[in-house]
This record gives C-alpha cells, sequence and structure tokens, in this order.
C-alpha cells in the first residue's frame, strides 16, 4: 500500500471519530462559537420574564434599565402607549406601584436572536390612584444584541375571568 493512502485511511479515521465523539455545540459552530439551543434560549428567556417581574415588584430601576433596550416600546392593557424611560419614570416616582405580580405561565418560542415570549400573570398594582390589579396576558419581543437578551417590545391585555 501506498504511503499516501495509509495518511489518507488514517485521516479519515481521526475525521470520522471526532465527528461521532465531538459534542453538538462543535459541530453547529459557526465563526462567533456555538450557537444557543432554542431550549437554553428558552429558559434564558422564562428566567429573564421572571426577573423582570422581581424588578417590578422590588422597584428596582437598575435592573429595568439592564433589560429594557433603548429602542424598548410598550402599550399597556389600557392601550396606553410608553417608552423605555416612561417605565422606569414611573416605577421610580411611584405611579406604576405593584405590592404582587405572580407569573403563572411563561411560553417562548425562539427564531435566531429573536425570541416571543407569551406570558400571563395577575398582580397587585395601582397605576397613580386607580386600582390596576387583575389578571393580564403579555406578548413580549425580545432580541439578543451584543451578546445580551433585551426586551424590545411588550403588549399586555387584561383577562377578563368573567366573560
Amino acid at each position: 500500500m501506498k504511503r499516501s493512502s495509509i495518511v489518507f485511511i488514517v485521516a479519515a479515521i481521526v475525521l470520522v471519530v471526532w465527528w461521532f465523539h465531538a459534542p453538538a455545540s462543535a459541530l453547529i459552530a459557526g465563526p462567533a462559537g456555538p450557537r444557543d439551543s432554542n431550549a437554553s434560549v428558552e429558559s434564558l428567556i422564562t428566567k429573564l420574564e421572571l426577573n423582570w417581574a422581581l424588578a417590578i415588584v422590588n422597584k428596582d430601576t437598575a435592573a429595568l434599565d439592564r433589560v429594557l433596550a433603548k429602542e424598548f416600546n410598550g402599550t399597556s392593557p389600557t392601550g396606553y402607549t410608553y417608552s423605555r424611560e416612561m417605565a422606569i419614570a414611573d416605577l421610580k416616582n411611584g405611579v406604576y406601584d405593584v405590592t404582587m405580580m405572580d407569573l403563572d405561565q411563561v411560553d417562548v418560542n425562539v427564531f435566531g436572536n429573536t425570541a416571543v415570549a407569551f406570558t400571563s400573570q395577575t398582580e397587585i398594582s395601582k397605576y397613580g390612584d386607580e386600582d390596576f390589579s387583575g389578571h393580564y396576558h403579555y406578548t413580549d419581543v425580545w432580541i439578543k444584541k451584543n451578546g445580551r437578551w433585551q426586551v424590545v417590545a411588550s403588549h399586555g391585555s387584561k383577562f377578563n375571568e368573567a366573560e
């Protein structure tokens, strides 16, 4: 057998062994490294949703500053639209006061560097002097930018359990 044939066979065996024993992340890695699996992104976005709710209850405006993208736009269940700055200011100034926010459901769909979260929550809250307590459903759009997930849009609706 020629020496070049032996080298080729050994190289092929090494390649086959590497292929079957390499971690899946190494096989799908792009130029920037391994891609996030949808399951890990779903888990991360779920955690971020829970942390976002906790930040609102704890009036942690620094956490909101991290989670809300500069381009964030929201629509409240009453149809009021608000920016990132308005959301943080309303919490900081006590205009939006939440004493309890319980997310009972979070479902996440992942599309590359975009994720859409569907949440269901019960909250005890006031906006100004008006009681806003109730059960709400939200659709939140998250993007991964500069290696970090942030929410860019949120739309809420009140769930009327009497209907």
